[in-house]
């Protein structure tokens, strides 16, 4: 993480949470990203079930005192099959009091792909953070449940990230 610019990063799990619109995102398989509604709640972990409905991701927040950044966000996966699909991007921003949220969710069987998936962004040619998750197949998952019937899901603090590599 880019401490210099970003003040907290958490990652994890995610219950699905309400679409309420779309946006164009010319970078990703299906052209467009979801919008949502409310405030994902994390449930610390690396570890991703490869399950249709699975939601993973980052959410950052930037120092304040800095200025309005434009981000280019990758998720970088292992093929998709039928598409060979292997990077998504999509354009978005950051700034004090408005973190900049990252979800990525198995809406299409294809694309619960076991291996390592990246999550970064960049911002003026520098990296602000990477994270790296491992989605597994479902009946080798160990990690945590969350309890998405519930409305209080686990929330996080800040979270180390790995380095960039």
């Amino acid at each position: 993480m880019d401490s210099s610019r970003l003040a907290a990063l958490e990652f994890g799990l995610v219950c699905p949470l309400r679409i309420i619109g779309s946006r164009e995102a010319p970078g990703t398989e299906n052209g467009r990203i979801e919008i949502f509604e409310g405030e994902p709640r994390f449930v610390e972990s690396r570890s991703v079930p490869a399950t249709l409905g699975a939601s993973f991701g980052v959410r950052v927040w930037a120092r304040e005192g800095q200025h309005r950044l434009a981000v280019t966000v990758h998720s970088l996966h292992p093929p998709f099959p039928g598409t060979g699909t292997r990077e998504q991007s999509f354009a978005s921003s950051i700034a004090p009091g408005a973190p900049m949220t990252h979800i990525y969710s198995f809406d299409m069987p294809h694309e619960a792909v076991p291996g390592l998936w990246r999550m970064e962004a960049m911002a003026e040619g520098r990296l602000l953070y990477s994270v790296t998750f491992e989605v597994v197949a479902s009946a080798a998952y160990k990690g945590p449940a969350p309890d998405c019937a519930d409305a209080p899901v686990l929330s996080l603090g800040t979270a180390p990230t790995e380095p960039a590599g």
